[in-house]
């Protein structure tokens, strides 16, 4: 019974120690298995972790380079490669592509001496977006032997054994560049790092569309600012120009004015007084009428100016359209009669008043009586017609002059266009007359045409202009101007007025006509002696200059109107000046005068100013 028991003993502890070995077997496969899917699980979270990151950055960077660096990091990363490159084109600021690398677990200077990886057997299914290649041992691929020129590894390049390369492919298929991978020991690279890596490429090509519409948007947006900037730039430089250009016309206005003013002043005076000797007569008054003509082209050229720029206004009140044909007709008859041309005047009375500006409606007719009297040989006729044709009013002017001729008739009103502008045409002239006419009358909502029956067969123009519609385009004059042809003289007598001006002519000749009035004047050649002079003096107007040395008019002025009353801070002032744009108007007004006066004068208009400012407007002796 012992030997049984015994053997039963043994078997049982044979039996148990096998179990215990099988048990301890299981549990020490299951503490592996743990083991390895811990450590699965930690390379996953890893991997997710890296790739959370990446997507993150991807979604973030819009700064190329910085983004292509990101994916070269975070793919050499999960693929667990010693060292990854990120091939990829750009387009090259002068045109064509550039292409450009990044690198990922090595210095760049171990790359730089090998330049870029041609479309070889081995690297050129990446650049063409073939697929994705990975190989566990790349000497051993038959493809690597092809790389030309070296036909494979170049000396002093990293061990390289494993190998993964993927194409990246924009959306619309164009492929950008690739993903390179390697490391020196053989398969390393995975069937799930390469999709892992494909995923990578993918978000990358997304992320470098972004990218690129990006700095295409920005680059886009930079181009339009510097356009901005350089039309802002081309504005400010016209602008410059313009405002140069307007000064030039000032002062070329005021340097052709003063001496006009005191050749046309003093001649008219000299007219005005007993009858000169015929020769003398003869003489003052071709003196007269030359100065007129270059005071006329004076207006015209800053007239077209104010058309061009814009700057011309039209003081809009009731015409009788009747007085301004008369007061032009009667301006150009002394002209016309030293030509013994004719000149008929036939007035509708049915003809109503229209709106529109006076003055410049006054300017239209004279210019074209002006012109019809230039270009009418001696002995010829003129004829005015005011009438009414429907809702419209017309003013036509027929000559008998040398007619237009039919290829220049259509250029007729174009500036500085004239039939004969050669060195040894008859008429002078600017060209300007006509084109002002034309823009005039259009301001006022009207029309002027023309018609010729050629050469030597006379021209007819006429002007038609709304009984009630204009283009209300309302401001002030530039300069004060009121005809006072026809007027009674007025007496200054009793009346002191302080003339001052630096230029000794204009000086005199006003000092003259305001004498030949019966008026008091003191002068003064400057600014500084005119305050002076105030000091001690209490004259009833001021007539001043406004271009003086040292202190010009505007700044006297407001050194006067800073005056008290006792001491003649409220003296009326006239700024009498060849300063006659309207904004030299303007600034006159604003500096303290009355009236602005542009020279050259008419004598009897500076009388009847000021008279009408010391209330004298009655005949003589009242």
């Amino acid at each position: 019974m012992s030997n049984v028991e015994d053997d039963e003993d043994k078997l049982l502890r044979s039996v148990g120690l096998q179990n215990a070995q099988s048990i301890l077997r299981v549990r020490q496969r299951s503490e592996q298995e743990l083991r390895d899917t811990k450590e699965a699980l930690e390379e996953e979270t890893r991997v997710l972790d890296i790739l959370n990151k990446t997507g993150a950055i991807l979604a973030s960077k819009l700064d190329l380079q910085a983004l292509v660096q990101a994916v070269t990091d975070a793919a050499t990363e999960v693929t667990g490669a010693q060292f990854g490159a990120f091939f990829y084109t750009v387009k090259a600021a002068a045109g064509g592509m550039l292409t450009l690398y990044t690198l990922s677990g090595a210095p760049r200077e171990a790359f730089d001496k090998f330049g870029h990886p041609r479309a070889t057997a081995l690297f050129g299914p990446t650049f063409h977006g073939q697929g994705v290649i990975r190989i566990a041992d790349v000497a051993k691929d038959p493809r690597y032997g092809q790389m030309a020129p070296h036909h494979g590894m170049p000396a002093g390049h990293l061990p390289v054994c494993s190998y993964l390369a993927a194409p990246v492919a924009l959306r619309s298929g164009e492929v950008i560049g690739g993903l390179f991978f390697g490391h020196p020991d053989c398969d390393v690279f995975t069937e799930r790092t390469e999709r892992i890596v494909v995923g990578i490429a993918a978000q990358a090509a997304i992320a470098i569309d972004n990218a690129r519409l990006y700095e295409e948007a920005k680059r886009a947006a930079d181009e339009r600012k510097l356009l901005l900037e350089a039309e802002r730039a081309a504005r400010s430089e016209l602008e410059r120009v313009s405002l140069i250009k307007d000064e030039f016309l000032a002062t070329l206005s005021h340097e052709l004015r003063t001496p006009l003013n005191a050749v046309l002043g003093w001649s008219e005076m000299l007219l005005g007084r007993s009858t000169p000797d015929a020769e003398i007569r003869r003489g003052l008054e071709t003196i007269a009428r030359n100065a007129r003509a270059q005071a006329q082209l004076i207006e015209d050229l800053l007239d077209m100016n104010r058309i061009v720029s814009g700057k011309i206004r039209l003081d809009v009140q009731r015409v009788d359209l009747s007085a301004i044909v008369e007061a032009a007709v009667d301006s150009v008859r002394p002209s016309a009669q030293a030509r013994s041309i004719k000149l008929r005047v036939t007035l509708d009375p049915l003809v109503v008043p229209v709106f529109g500006d006076p003055h410049r409606l006054q300017q239209v007719v004279w210019n074209l009586l002006s012109n019809a009297v230039k270009f009418t040989p001696k002995g010829g006729r003129i004829d005015v017609l005011l009438a009414r044709v429907n809702s419209h009013v017309d003013i036509t002017v027929v000559d008998s002059g040398i007619g237009i001729a039919p290829d220049f008739l259509p250029h007729i009103f174009e500036r500085f266009r004239q039939a004969d502008s050669s060195t040894t045409r008859e008429h002078g002239g600017l060209g300007l007359g006509l084109s002002i006419v034309k823009q005039l009358v259009e301001l006022h909502g009207g029309t002027v045409r023309a018609d010729s029956a050629g050469a030597d067969g006379g021209s007819t123009f006429v002007v038609s202009l709304p009984l009630r519609a204009v283009r209300e385009d309302t401001g002030q004059h530039p300069t004060t101007r009121t005809r006072v042809a026809g007027q009674p003289a007025i007496q200054l007598a009793g009346i002191t007025v302080l003339v001052v001006d630096d230029e000794e002519d204009a000086r005199e000749l006003v000092k003259w006509v305001l004498v030949e009035a019966k008026a008091e004047v003191i002068t003064a050649s400057s600014a500084a002696e005119a305050l002076e002079l105030l000091a001690t003096s209490r004259p009833d107007v001021i007539v001043s200059d406004i271009g003086m040395p040292d202190r010009d008019g505007y700044q006297f002025m407001r050194a006067v109107r800073e005056r008290t009353l006792a001491e003649g801070g409220k003296t009326p002032a006239i700024a009498l000046t060849a300063f006659a744009r309207s904004e030299d108007r303007t600034r006159a007004l604003l500096s303290g005068y009355q009236v602005h006066m542009a020279k050259p004068i008419e004598p009897q208009e500076l009388v009847v100013t000021i008279g009408s400012l010391t209330g004298r407007t009655g005949l003589p002796n009242q």
